[in-house]
């Protein structure tokens, strides 16, 4: 029997922007960067799970939890370098 290897996990809490203006852009700009990686993304925020290569759900939930802790999680080959350049975003966009 032959062993699949396992898959690899990375996951990185960040803080959604306050502004509406700052939220959409930041939802925007992490949606067009997760289609980039092979890796399975979402962003968690407690029960609510949304697959982060959805536009629309991402948009939805990233408007809605202005200012929240969400969770940016990855599965796959390259899950860190995922959450690593995610959270980058959320970063930058806290600090501008």
């Amino acid at each position: 029997m032959t062993r699949r290897p396992a898959l690899r996990e990375s996951s990185e809490t960040v803080r959604v922007p306050q502004e509406p203006e700052s939220s959409r852009r930041v939802a925007a700009d992490a949606v067009r960067m997760a289609g980039h990686f092979q890796s399975d993304i979402l962003f968690n925020s407690g029960p609510i799970h949304i697959d982060g290569k959805s536009r629309l759900m991402a948009f939805i939930l990233l408007d809605a939890l202005k200012g929240q802790p969400v969770e940016v999680f990855a599965r796959g080959s390259d899950s860190e370098q995922a959450v690593r350049g995610l959270s980058a975003l959320f970063e930058q966009e806290q600090a501008a």
